[in-house]
């Protein structure tokens, strides 16, 4: 019986990685009825039942059924579906995941260690482009919030994300199916499973090609941006033997798109300093200066010059071996992962100017290795602990390529255009981490009623990091010390060598998470945690030089960050499990928040304020809010779902904030008398984040009608009994400040909405489906950025990543 109990629990696919629940803590399924996505009398897949109803602590969670039927390929279409998620994906180089408010409304950059995890199949991935995909086998999408890391993984202070893909099945199947839609867009994906050896050994494979027309047009080249152009592959081995099981997984993804076109011009500059001066507006610049005229003010009808793809490469594999021992599990976690990165964004500005580019290349490459021993669940006291080993070396290869132009808009001592049309300015980062961690949580059961679970981990982490710049330049026509000027001119750097910086810290992460079951309705819980995360690497750390003084480096790697985090919530079921409604009360108060500063301890020969901005660290931001999701049954077939969420992010402790652009004014030289000079910083103490909104609520409505065998009078092979479904989603989102609580001209995006819908037809025993669907129904325009511009640059505004999608899809199952 022991055996038997143990297949039935490895072979559940629920995996560690959020909340209490480890591999050896899984419900039970049997070795010949593995299924994925099977709901039980609830109606609620095992993963859901779990998340919504039994673990105490909250979360969000999406079904693979749920994921399949609505389209739901990436990240951003999940966030519809959970609580206090905002994926931020634009590119696989500025997505910035967050949870709670973390990750939005501040700088982020290379190297930066983020607040949020990411696990896929009980792997933990530190760099954001691991992300970067479409999931076309998922399992189950969850989100764990709070400090995580006492279960396995590496330590996170605010949550993770936690993707689980389907095992390979014993029972031989094979999955069709084909998407078309508007803009050219075809979506083609494989998914084909089944023995090896019967009982023994089973193999997944899955496949997907992701094809389409950008939606907006550049008016200089013809290229479409902002298009779809991926594919993935993925293959999976199970093993499961009397005591032991083996699950090894290979992956590779890729994509090349037009996605470095963020932004868009909506005008001339117009801006208006606090002190109430006037700067010059960009068309005046750009006249003076390459006696040029602004050929669009259209968001929608940019001029870019040089645009290109951006080249993205993932690979990765994984082991994880479980072997039972008496009645406890050993799990061994074994897993590598790969990620390259190659944009080819266009030059400076929207005008057909050959000014210059910064594009940076990126090379990731981690390894890891942990080991977990826990007990069967159901026991008076449950427990695990284990160990955990993460290496990563990260490299962040930057050039800037100047063209024709940048002498004369640079100003150079010399405006021939050769002295810097062709030459390339290098920066080389170079990041690399290593941790060894020991963890453990327990959960003992006092009463059927109360249970207390405690967590810890201890971590220790060194991280090196190093900067080094270089010129790659030449010319027959102007001397090397006039070279090294013009770039130095230009930039504001040139060869530099930061050297090795290395830091070691232990960090500690710990929970208290008790639970009442007050009774078959009604859970109520608390949590106590405490988490931390490793300083930063300002990979891209500069020299400070004034003039030719060499005065300084801007610090390489930042202060650890750590946090405190409080929790009240309760999970209610009532009517027979027809409505589910749980509710949560959070507070974090988070130290050394990592953000990016401006340093202005150092000035030029005419006293003059560097200004340089760095990766430092914010004293003290709080974090407070209210989560609610839920589920209603109000008859058989149809469900209502609910979720959303209050996000109040702020700092408290920041005196020394850098000021926005216009309140950066020029100081005359000479200064007449009484001139006042633009400050050196303003307090953000007591002040809210910008670019979040404080509410966003979600709802949806799913139904499914059994129509019979209504086409068996086309022949024999319709003779199936068929099922009609539909679903419609709204994501909605309180107005956002997109601009600096103290800038002269503030902008707020509007409250939006993003409806998704879709019907469809699929035959009772699964093996065809038809639908339509549509995402952004409305076709819903909103910004997620604003600039009024300066004298230099027009005034921008950020571009949603996508606008309305409608089309069909048809689905087949082969056994």
């Amino acid at each position: 019986m022991v055996v038997v109990a143990f297949r039935r629990r490895l072979l559940s696919g629920v995996a560690a990685g959020s909340l209490i629940v480890a591999p050896a803590m899984a419900e039970e399924a049997l070795v010949e009825d593995v299924q994925v996505g099977a709901g039980g009398e609830t109606g609620l897949t095992r993963q859901e039942e779990r998340v919504l109803l039994k673990a105490p602590r909250s979360g969000g969670v999406v079904a693979g059924q749920r994921a399949t039927e609505e389209h739901l390929e990436r990240l951003s279409d999940f966030s519809q579906l959970v609580p206090n998620y905002r994926p931020n994906i634009a590119n696989p180089q500025t997505t910035t995941p967050a949870i709670r408010g973390v990750g939005v409304g501040v700088g982020t950059a290379a190297g930066v260690e983020s607040q949020t995890g990411f696990v896929v199949d009980n792997v933990f991935y530190k760099h954001v482009g691991f992300q970067w995909a479409d999931y076309v086998e998922l399992e189950s999408f969850e989100l764990g919030l709070g400090p995580q890391g006492t279960a396995g993984g590496k330590n996170t202070t605010v949550g993770n994300v936690i993707v689980r893909t389907q095992l390979p099945s014993f029972e031989r199947r094979a999955t069709f199916e084909t998407s078309f839609a508007n803009y050219t867009h075809f979506i083609e994906k494989l998914n084909v499973t089944g023995p090896v050896i019967d009982d023994k050994l089973a193999y997944r494979a899955t496949f997907y090609l992701d094809k389409g027309d950008g939606w907006i047009r550049d008016q200089n080249t013809g290229a479409e941006v902002l298009n779809n152009n991926r594919w993935g592959v993925r293959g999976q081995l199970l093993y499961v033997g009397e005591t032991v099981t083996d699950r090894l997984i290979f992956f590779r993804l890729m994509s090349e798109e037009y996605n470095s076109f963020l932004n868009g011009p909506f005008g001339d500059s117009l801006q208006l300093f606090a002190n109430g001066t006037l700067a010059a507006p960009y068309s005046q610049t750009l006249r003076s200066r390459l006696g040029r005229v602004l050929l669009t003010t259209d968001p929608y009808k940019p001029y870019y010059t040089r645009g290109g793809t951006h080249h993205t490469r993932t690979i990765g594999t994984s082991n994880e071996l479980n072997w039972q021992i008496g009645e406890n599990t050993l799990t061994s976690i074994t897993a590598w992962g790969a990620f390259l990165t190659h944009p080819h964004g266009p030059m400076t500005g929207f005008q057909t100017l050959e000014i210059n580019n910064s594009p940076v290349n990126t090379y990731v490459d981690q390894y890891s290795q942990e080991f977990r021993f826990a007990s069967p669940k159901d026991q008076p006291l449950e427990w695990q602990f284990g160990t955990y080993l993460f290496y990563e070396k990260f490299w962040s290869y930057s050039h800037n390529d100047f063209g024709s132009d940048a002498a004369q808009w640079y100003n150079t001592p010399a405006t021939d255009p050769a002295l810097l049309n062709g030459f390339v300015y290098h920066k080389d980062g170079k990041a690399t981490t290593f941790q060894v961690a020991g963890f453990g949580q327990a959960t003992y059961h006092l009463d059927e009623q109360w249970a207390l679970t405690f967590g810890l981990r201890d971590s220790y982490e060194t991280k090196k990091a190093s900067d080094f710049g270089w010129e790659e330049a030449w010319s027959v026509k102007f001397s090397p010390a006039q070279v090294d000027a013009a770039i130095r001119g230009a930039l504001g750097s040139g060869f530099f060598d930061t050297g090795g910086t290395s830091v070691s810290r232990n960090m500690l992460t710990g929970i208290f998470n008790p639970s009442y079951k007050y009774n078959e309705n009604i859970l109520l819980f608390g949590l106590v945690g405490r988490g931390e995360k490793a300083g930063a690497a300002n990979v891209a750390a500069l020299p400070i030089i004034s003039g030719t003084t060499f005065k300084g480096f801007q610090p390489v790697i930042t202060k650890a960050e750590s946090n405190w985090d409080y929790e009240l919530g309760v999970k209610t079921n009532w009517l027979d499990g027809k409505l589910i409604a749980n509710f949560n009360l959070y507070w974090t108060d988070i130290y050394n928040f990592q953000a990016t500063q401006v340093d202005t301890s150092y000035t030029d020969s005419t006293g003059q304020p560097l200004r340089l901005s760095y990766m430092g660290n914010v004293p003290h931001v709080r974090l407070r809010g209210f989560e609610f999701t839920g589920r209603w049954n109000p008859i058989e077939r149809l469900w209502f779902s609910f979720n959303g969420a209050y996000t109040e992010a702020r700092y408290i402790d920041y005196s020394n904030a850098a000021p926005p652009s216009d309140w950066i004014w020029p100081t005359p030289n000479p200064a007449p008398a009484g001139f006042v000079k633009a400050p050196l910083n303003l307090s953000r103490s007591n002040t809210r984040w910008e670019n979040l909104p404080k509410w966003a609520i979600n709802v949806g409505v799913n139904y499914d009608r059994p129509l019979g065998p209504i086409l068996r009078d086309l022949g024999p092979d319709w003779d199936r009994s068929i099922t009609g479904f539909g679903y419609v989603n709204l994501a909605w989102q309180d107005k956002t400040q997109l601009t600096h609580p103290f800038s002269v001209f503030q902008y707020w995006q509007p409250a939006y909405s993003i409806v998704n819908a879709g019907l469809g037809l699929r035959t009772d025993d699964q093996r065809y489906t038809v639908s339509l669907w549509a995402k952004n129904v409305f076709d819903q325009r909103y910004i997620t950025a604003w600039s009024q511009g300066n004298a230099t640059t027009q005034a921008t505004v950020g571009m949603q990543n996508a606008p309305r999608y409608f089309g069909g899809t048809i689905q087949v199952r082969l056994e």
